[in-house]
């Protein structure tokens, strides 16, 4: 895929992975406002449609949240397909919450940091900050009803 004009009004590129295949582009109107306010821990999105502007601007697309494994806000919208995340960390991430290691139905696992709030228990999905710092995602909001196992591996203290 070419990557987007240099006029691309896009503050948080969003890849979707969902059950049609991968959609790159922005989230339209995201219902918790920007990347900033989800990592504040803003109110939990239970839309049941996300509204996603496809990178050559002409059309957006509507994806039942039933469809969608996960939104990844990335850094680069080309990413590095090869590259593993580092995972399974032999000392605590330095980020304050719930360490936890999620493994999605088709097998890919992930590790990060999620809120430690009701919130995250309750909702059908969660933001989790991913702990590896050479990631290309800077935050994940992962699908409950995509996931196969998720596993509490420690508890971070806030600082």
């Amino acid at each position: 895929m070419n990557p987007p004009p240099a006029a691309f009004p896009c503050p948080d590129p969003v890849v979707v992975r969902c059950a049609s295949g991968v959609v790159k582009g922005c989230l339209e109107s995201p219902p918790w406002g920007s990347t900033g306010e989800a990592l504040r821990g803003s109110e939990d999105p239970s839309h049941e449609r996300f509204r996603i502007r496809s990178l050559d601007r002409r059309r957006v697309e509507e994806i039942p949240a039933s469809e969608i494994k996960a939104i990844f806000f990335v850094s680069d919208l080309q990413g590095d397909g090869e590259r593993n995340d580092l995972q399974f960390h032999g000392v605590e991430p330095a980020l304050p919450g719930v360490w936890v290691q999620a493994r999605f139905r088709d097998g890919e696992v992930i590790e990060g940091i999620v809120e430690n709030s009701i919130r995250a228990l309750l909702a059908p999905g969660f933001f989790l900050r991913p702990t590896d710092a050479g990631s290309n995602n800077r935050l994940i909001y992962i699908m409950k009803s995509a996931l196969a196992e998720y596993h509490v591996l420690g508890v971070t203290p806030t600082r």
